[in-house]
């Protein structure tokens, strides 16, 4: 009996011992992985159209235009049911407008799933068949080009994406040839040209008038067209310093015109081209303000003659823009208030320079930093400057250009101060074939950049779903018609074909460099001089939207922050390595690297806030190249190395914290944002962690609640 005792005793204090080492194992924390750092093979596919957690074209209309056409009210773009609309696209140009029927629709497709609304197609007017819209003899509209076309705006239409038509883009009018490189495509002499004028009319008869076999409706009449835009990039006064250049035929045109318009506007009768050559020297500020006075008052005629043929004559019921509103600067802002539907702008962070050949393939540079670092606000200040009061504003091109190092910051940045600016379009240039190569393919297409389109659900959750709200504080300046002259004769030398002076006359009233991201801020024509409606005080510290929602810190060029930080959008952007930053109920720490630069954002992909949502994307990027690029020694060209397929990516190690919230389970997502493999969420107490890394072998999550 004793011996069964013992037995039964030793029995009883194993299973103790067992228990307690069980409850033991179960109270204690479970050991985080640790976060890894390295490259890894991540080949994007550029026509997926596979439905998935993160398709979003739930966002657009069942069918661009159902409702009607695309209006301006209140100074935004509104629907045909008369609701508030923002546009987010991209551009298709030369061969890549007109596709086969199946690759086509794998496009529209493709940008609706992304979350795009809009394409812009551009560059279609260069070339003849198959790289253009033109036959052979570069006069006629080739009919099996404009089948492609017709088709590719079908499909767009069919899956809610509108169209805007651009009409003189990059075509040289045959006849006269100009000599002088600032008059490439016939730029400004389409203005006062009389032969090149016409030419232009021809066309958008030509195209516009057809009747798409597809839709059953001329493009003037089609409401999935929401845009027309008659000249890109052009305008008489930004190309002001080249017209001493012109010669024969052309020259005689303009200084025709230019003797006409001195009879009935002036008693005297300088040399036109005298005042030109001799604009920083000897002209007299008479001399320079007949000049101004001329070449606006002969834009201006132009701008008039050509919207009112397309509005008036053609009958056209699309929103059209003149061209880019910084061309002729203080003037072209004025032009397109008085001619256009909408204010269109145009810019690139670190544009590639061609210190030889312009385009040359293998010179060319770029300076390969961040816009997070600069001081200035970098592209961002230039839209609002020229933003008029009570008109939308889109921006039809915009890129980082490959292959910069910080590609990821773009659209975090460009759309989260467009939202928090209330401007109403943003076009990034381009989605240029060819697809599927699963490498970069040069310095703007999005196809095969996987950061290119990984972060456009991320932009279109930041600017189509109200991610982030505007600011309701506006700040203007006040520039009246009767500056316009004064101001160029101030600043006026300062234009060039891709440069306004309307920075000049921002920073001289008084306006901050931060302003961008303190206030919404535009151009009101009304007043009686020249001044801002109030003054604003640069920060000393960080820059801080009215908003609470953004802020920039750029003081410390190595260690610039931009952070968004929303009921449903959160977002470290720039020198984040080696910090923990705090956006309310989620924290990112990211570990020291290399660069310490990268961007992880969180958005809610079904419209509730990150604590209740049940559906967030988490995008983790560093850099993306292709294999064997070859960069030079500072790292500012790989001249014609670009490398080979597959794409590499940097794996950014980082933790990321959720406080008091509900489980979250999370998962890896696959290239075209297939759910992978489950990913491991650590809770202590009342918070959650993930753990990114290269390890995942990924550059997008998706957290979901059951």
């Amino acid at each position: 009996m004793a011996s069964l005792k013992l037995k039964s005793n030793f029995r009883i204090g194993f299973v103790l011992i067992l228990l307690s080492m069980i409850l033991q194992i179960s109270c204690t924390p479970e050991k985080e992985e640790i976060p890894e750092y390295g490259w890894f093979d991540f080949v994007i596919s550029d026509l997926d159209t596979t439905k998935n957690a993160i398709d979003l074209s739930f966002l657009n209309e069942k069918i661009a235009g159902e409702n009607g056409f695309v209006l301006v009210k209140d100074g935004h773009f509104v629907d045909g049911n008369g609701s508030k609309v923002r546009f987010f696209g991209t551009n298709l140009t030369f061969s890549s407008a007109f596709q086969d029927k199946e690759t086509a629709t794998k496009i529209a497709a493709r940008l609706s799933k992304l979350g795009m609304n809009v394409v812009r197609f551009h560059h279609m007017d260069m070339r003849a068949t198959p790289a253009g819209i033109w036959d052979s003899t570069m006069l006629k509209i080739d009919p099996a080009q404009l089948d492609k076309l017709d088709w590719q705006i079908y499909q767009l239409k069919q899956h809610g994406v509108y169209t805007n038509l651009n009409l003189h883009v990059s075509r040289t009018y045959p006849g006269l040839e100009s000599e002088v490189a600032q008059f490439r495509f016939d730029k400004s002499i389409d203005h006062f040209y009389r032969p090149f004028i016409e030419l232009q009319k021809e066309y958008a008869k030509d195209l516009l008038t057809h009747k798409n076999p597809y839709t059953g409706t001329t493009y003037t009449d089609e409401p999935a067209i929401a845009f027309i835009e008659l000249n890109n990039e052009n305008s008489l006064l930004s190309n002001w310093k080249e017209l001493a250049q012109l010669k024969g035929e052309l020259k005689a045109s303009l200084n025709e015109q230019w003797k006409k318009w001195l009879k009935v506007h002036a008693n005297t009768s300088p040399d036109l081209f005298k005042i030109i050559e001799n604009y920083d020297s000897k002209s007299t500020d008479v001399e320079k303000e007949l000049f101004w006075k001329f070449l606006v008052d002969t834009e201006m005629a132009y701008a008039k003659e050509m919207s009112e043929y397309v509005k008036v004559s053609l009958k056209a019921k699309p929103l059209i823009t003149d061209t880019q509103a910084s061309y002729s600067g203080i003037a072209g802002i004025h032009r397109e208030a008085t001619y256009s539907d909408f204010i269109d702008m145009h810019a690139y962070w670190q544009h590639p320079s061609f210190p030889g050949d312009s385009w040359s393939r293998t010179n060319w540079l770029i300076k390969n930093s961040s816009m997070v670092s600069d001081k200035k606000a970098g592209t961002l200040a230039r839209f609002g400057q020229h933003r008029v009061a009570g008109m939308p504003l889109t921006i039809s091109e915009y890129d980082h250009p490959a292959p910069n190092f910080f590609v990821a910051e773009m659209y975090p940045m460009l759309n989260a101060v467009a939202a928090f600016q209330d401007w109403d379009g943003i076009y990034h240039f381009t989605f240029d074939g060819p697809w599927d190569t699963g490498k970069i393919n040069g310095f703007f297409t999005s196809a095969g950049h996987p950061l290119k389109q990984l972060f456009i659900p991320v932009g279109s959750v930041i600017f189509r779903m109200g991610g982030i709200n505007p600011g309701k504080h506006r700040v203007q300046l006040h520039l009246p018609e009767r500056s316009v002259i004064d101001e160029l004769v101030k600043s006026g030398g300062t234009l060039r074909l891709h440069g306004s002076n309307m920075n000049y006359i921002w920073e001289e009233a008084g306006a901050p460099k931060a302003l961008p991201l303190l206030y919404p801020f535009e151009v009101t024509l009304e007043g009686e001089t020249v001044e801002l409606s109030e003054t604003v005080e640069e920060p000393k510290g960080a820059w801080l939207s009215e908003t609470g929602e953004l802020t920039w810190d750029n003081q410390d060029s190595t260690a610039s922050v931009f952070t968004i930080n929303t009921e449903s959008v959160k977002g470290a952007i720039g020198y984040i390595g080696g910090k923990s930053i705090n956006l309310g109920n989620v924290t990112i720490a990211m570990d020291s690297t290399e660069f310490n630069w990268g961007v992880i954002t969180l958005s809610s992909l079904d419209g509730k806030s990150i604590e209740n949502s049940t559906s967030i994307l988490l995008v983790a990027a560093g850099r993306v190249e292709n294999a064997n690029m070859q960069w030079n020694k500072e790292k500012t060209t790989v001249g014609s190395g670009w490398g080979d397929s597959p794409t590499r990516a940097e794996g950014i190690p980082a933790h990321v914290y959720f406080e008091n919230m509900d489980k979250l389970s999370a998962t890896t997502l696959d290239p075209n944002g297939n759910m992978d493999k489950a990913l491991k969420v650590y809770k202590k107490g009342k918070q959650q962690t993930l753990v990114l890394g290269s390890q995942h072998k990924t550059l997008w999550y998706l957290i979901s609640r059951k």
